[in-house]
């Protein structure tokens, strides 16, 4: 499987926290291709966690919201994060199969990890909408 993300330069209304000094503010928004299915053929409930490094700890930046019986994952949630230049901004994107019938956020129900990847803030290169910036899957 493939995880996809793209970066829009214009902030929302929605987005109400302000942009740090000397920072720019990019918008993530990110798709997954070809998930693996669980056990019997049945398609995962698929969510993304997205962390940010810091201070040698992940801290959670956001998680989308379950998308339910989808291999191929366009997910709605934007990712709104502040950029700086000089300063190296690791990110890790982990998605999960979220098994609970209610559940819906990771952190109700952990569920299986179907993949992860990280790659820096500055990796991520803007990029002109419907492409994408794909990334190598990761081994889980």
């Amino acid at each position: 499987s493939s995880l996809g993300t793209h970066k829009d330069a214009a902030a929302t209304p929605s987005d109400i926290s302000p942009v740090a000094l000397g920072a720019s503010r990019v918008e993530l928004r990110v798709s997954c291709w070809n998930l693996s299915e669980r056990e019997g053929a049945v398609k995962p409930n698929p969510c993304l966690v997205l962390q940010l490094l810091s201070d040698g700890q992940w801290n959670e930046v956001g998680h989308s919201e379950v998308l339910r019986g989808s291999q191929n994952p366009v997910f709605a949630h934007v990712f709104a994060l502040d950029y700086f230049f000089e300063e190296m901004q690791v990110l890790k994107f982990a998605v999960f199969d979220i098994d609970g019938e209610s559940a819906e956020s990771p952190e109700e129900d952990a569920g299986d990890l179907l993949g992860s990847t990280e790659c820096t803030l500055g990796q991520v290169r803007l990029v002109p909408h419907p492409q994408e910036k794909h990334f190598p899957r990761a081994t889980t």
